[in-house]
């Protein structure tokens, strides 16, 4: 009774911290030896890349240096980054990517959910398309085989998840429905979709579907690939859809029914909304998936961000320093992932059940 009414104070940070790690002698033999692990990766690495670095872009001061060469950085950033871009318009692919990450940053508040936030997305990727390809407005026409580097990136990894997710959507519905025929062709995309590797499809839409149809419809080089990205993505989402749609409990429909609600409604206004809620974390961890899978599409010669960064290193005198180079592009691809999953987060704290 006592302890009902007053219970022991919480413990503070450190104290937990101890408590945890060294809660007993084998415990803390164990907490003990990592630490001096980590202790000693830092040191190395720190040692590495920082104090006996050289970030001048010169070769001579990198094999003289006995740490990380920066300078490699330097030397080849411009490269990995924008590709082969021509060196004198690379502004624009430059100016494209910022629109499109502002864009799509003030279309992810909850506020612009809906029309608004599509209608800015779809602005951006029309600005992106006009600055990359140029044509108009007294742009230099660039063919989309020189489109390359980060903003390559973003673009697939856009494209595929913003198509990519209604598809998914329309796939789950279908497999759920009640035409026989419907719902053995969703099943059966999905399972063919799922069974392929990516660089499959992607083999198809670079190098067989040309032969396949007639000179007059053989579409750009680029937006075969992208179509390819955005198939692939949408058969894995419309399987999230799907267990989200299983996830609602059948009194919902019931009461929907009760309402006098139209099949419309009850699927727009009731359905949904649940479904996507509860596939918040498994969309985030999808849409991570995507942006890493996009780098596949440098085995069909599309230079992506891991295509450039294999240009770069077809430089012998820079080639000994691809782990800096490794680095830099793991950084973005790790910035990029973290960056979806904070957002993912925020999304499922905002629309959690109270």
């Amino acid at each position: 009774m006592a302890e009902m009414l007053h219970p022991p104070m919480p413990m503070s940070m450190p104290r937990r911290l101890w408590t945890t790690l060294f809660s007993d002698a084998g415990t803390a033999l164990v907490s003990m030896l990592i630490l001096a692990l980590m202790v000693y990766a830092g040191v190395n690495a720190l040692r590495w890349g920082v104090f006996e670095s050289e970030t001048l872009g010169d070769v001579t001061a990198c094999r003289a240096a006995g740490g990380a060469c920066w300078g490699a950085l330097v030397e080849k950033g411009r490269l990995i980054l924008l590709g082969r871009y021509p060196s004198t318009e690379q502004w624009r692919p430059i100016a494209g990517t910022l629109i499109l990450l502002v864009c799509l940053g003030i279309s992810a508040l909850p506020q612009n959910f809906g029309r608004r936030g599509v209608v800015l997305v779809a602005f951006a990727l029309v600005c992106f398309g006009v600055l990359l390809r140029g044509g108009v407005f007294g742009l230099t026409p660039v063919d989309t085989d020189l489109w390359s580097g980060l903003p390559l990136t973003l673009l697939l990894s856009v494209v595929a998840c913003l198509f990519g997710m209604p598809i998914g959507i329309l796939i789950a519905l279908a497999r759920r429905s009640k035409l026989p025929v419907l719902r053995w062709l969703a099943t059966g995309y999905v399972e063919l979709v799922r069974g392929l590797p990516l660089i499959t499809l992607l083999f198809f839409g670079a190098f067989v579907l040309p032969i396949l149809l007639p000179p007059a419809w053989r579409l750009d080089p680029m937006l075969r690939i992208a179509v390819c990205v955005v198939l692939f993505a949408a058969a894995y989402q419309a399987e999230v859809v799907r267990a989200g749609l299983q996830a609602i409990p059948a009194g919902q429909l019931e009461a929907a029914h009760a309402l006098s609600l139209s099949k419309w409604q009850t699927l727009t206004r009731i359905v949904l909304p649940q479904a996507l809620r509860t596939t918040i974390p498994p969309t985030a961890s999808l849409l991570i998936g995507t942006v890493k899978d996009t780098s596949l599409v440098a085995i069909v010669n599309v230079y992506d961000l891991t295509g450039t960064l294999r240009l770069a290193q077809g430089d012998a005198q820079w080639r000994p320093y691809f782990p800096e180079m490794y680095l830099m592009v793991s950084a973005i691809y790790l910035a990029i992932g973290l960056s979806i999953a904070s957002y993912g987060r925020y999304l499922e704290r905002r629309y959690a059940l109270k």
